[in-house]
């Protein structure tokens, strides 16, 4: 096992320096990153494919939405009846309204901001109480490092989904998202979670008969059963999967450096300092 080095003012002060730096460069990285990729493997948008990319980092949130052989998908958009209603969807219009009105009042994105920073700066100010021999730094240190971490990984992630929830996102604009509010008979659906290196990762997949592609006279017998296969209602099938991914930015991690630099950069005087004191 390695032999920790004799506290000395200097490895104090560099130990600043360096949470200072990683400070910084988390500050100036991603927090959150969110990756759909998404395909219609069956039915008449297939083989459209997209994929999407939302970056959330001190001061914006980054869209990028790709959609690759997206013909069919534009042909199948164009052919369907949109003004068939939802399969069994309850709503209440006016709780709907009142609850959006509220929500929207505040910004809770730029609420989970200003905390991640607000524990950053405490982080390197408890880092200088411990550099300057105060009471209890050490405490106060671990304390505001777990605020940190706190911040970074359930508080933001949490402040960003309610903020989705406040406003239209993109996502709703996606192509893909309208298919639960889309009338589907028969559906199918399925999902496998997984934990990734701080993040997590959703397999889902989506199949059913879209009435919006049946003849107006044969939706309730295609609502009642699964049409046979080889008729034009059997045509009406749609299956799609998707793998949905949400990691925190790939620079947080060097955050975990921290209380190994505790242990490698003792800070504090030397023993020929006390020595010579005594003396």
């Amino acid at each position: 096992m390695l032999k920790r080095p004799v506290p000395h003012p200097a490895l104090g002060a560099l130990r600043l320096a360096v949470t200072v730096f990683l400070a910084l460069h988390v500050f100036i990285s991603a927090w959150l990153v969110a990756t759909v990729d998404a395909a219609y493997t069956e039915g008449r948008p297939s083989p459209t494919e997209i994929h999407s990319l939302v970056a959330v980092d001190k001061d914006q949130t980054l869209i990028d939405i790709e959609i690759e052989r997206a013909t069919s998908f534009m042909l199948y958009s164009l052919s369907r009846d949109r003004g068939v209603e939802p399969v069994n969807q309850t709503s209440d219009a006016g709780a709907d309204a009142s609850s959006s009105s509220w929500t929207s009042e505040v910004d809770w994105l730029s609420v989970g901001r200003i905390l991640v920073m607000a524990s950053l700066m405490l982080l390197v100010v408890a880092e200088a109480l411990v550099v300057l021999g105060i009471q209890r730094g050490a405490w106060y240190r671990f304390g505001s490092f777990m605020l940190v971490l706190l911040m970074f990984f359930i508080v933001f992630p949490t402040t960003y989904v309610m903020d989705l929830g406040s406003q239209d996102s993109t996502a709703q604009n996606s192509p893909g998202f309208d298919l639960e509010d889309s009338s589907f008979a028969h559906v199918t659906t399925d999902s496998a979670r997984r934990v990734v290196w701080i993040g997590v990762e959703l397999d889902a997949s989506f199949s059913g008969y879209d009435l919006g592609l049946v003849a107006e006279e044969n939706r309730t017998n295609v609502t009642a059963a699964p049409p046979l296969a080889g008729t034009s209602d059997a045509k009406s099938f749609i299956s799609f999967e998707s793998t949905f991914s949400v990691q925190y930015g790939k620079n947080l991690d060097v955050m975990f450096v921290l209380p190994l630099m505790w242990y490698a950069l003792p800070g504090g005087k030397s023993a020929k300092v006390f020595t010579n004191e005594e003396e």
